[in-house]
């Protein structure tokens, strides 16, 4: 008998909390959705990657942005594969019915399928664009993985600044790409090494 609000909200009182300061340079790369938040009519996002991308969307998040955000009405569209990523997505025109069918506002690409593969990444973003570039992307990192952030000496909360990982490499094609980047990584390692 509850709404999905309420349910939400019936679920996360049971939780801590997750302690999580945004980038103060958030939502630059995102200027027409942040728009379609404030003003509606309406905002479309297609969620694209693996299992974990799916289990991020059955989060129902949507119903906290309509919450926060009540002219805009939110549709999210998890368009997933199971142990997928972005060096499947980009051949074959495997855009077309995974992100452009749905005519998203915003693609969001993450999971922990991706192989570490940047490169496919990038050439999925430019697919996307060069069919539609209105549409504004976010960058994920995985908020679960192999490595255990409790026993894994090179786990850090922050993305490090220089370097070969997958963190950092994923930052720095937002950056080149001018996409918007969210670090799950951190905040989900931090959450589990304080549980």
């Amino acid at each position: 008998g509850l709404t999905p609000l309420q349910k939400l909200d019936a679920i996360y009182a049971t939780m801590d909390p997750v302690a999580f300061q945004p980038a103060a340079d958030r939502w630059q790369h995102l200027p027409k959705t942040i728009a379609r938040l404030a003003n509606g009519p309406d905002l479309t996002i297609v969620m694209l990657g693996d299992s974990i991308v799916n289990d991020t969307a059955h989060s129902q998040y949507q119903h906290l942005l309509m919450r926060r955000y009540p002219e805009c009405e939110v549709k999210i569209v998890r368009s997933v594969r199971g142990s997928t990523g972005c060096w499947w997505y980009k051949d074959e025109n495997r855009v077309q019915p995974y992100v452009l069918d749905h005519k998203p506002q915003l693609l969001m690409i993450g999971g922990i399928s991706q192989h570490n593969d940047i490169d496919s990444i990038r050439e999925t973003i430019r697919q996307v664009r060069a069919a539609d570039p209105k549409i504004e992307v976010m960058l994920m990192t995985g908020c679960v993985g192999y490595g255990n952030p409790r026993t894994d000496p090179g786990w850090t909360y922050d993305v490090p600044k220089e370097g070969a990982s997958y963190r950092t490499r994923l930052r720095r094609l937002a950056q080149e790409e001018k996409c918007e980047f969210l670090d799950m990584t951190g905040p989900w390692g931090k959450y589990i090494r304080e549980a």
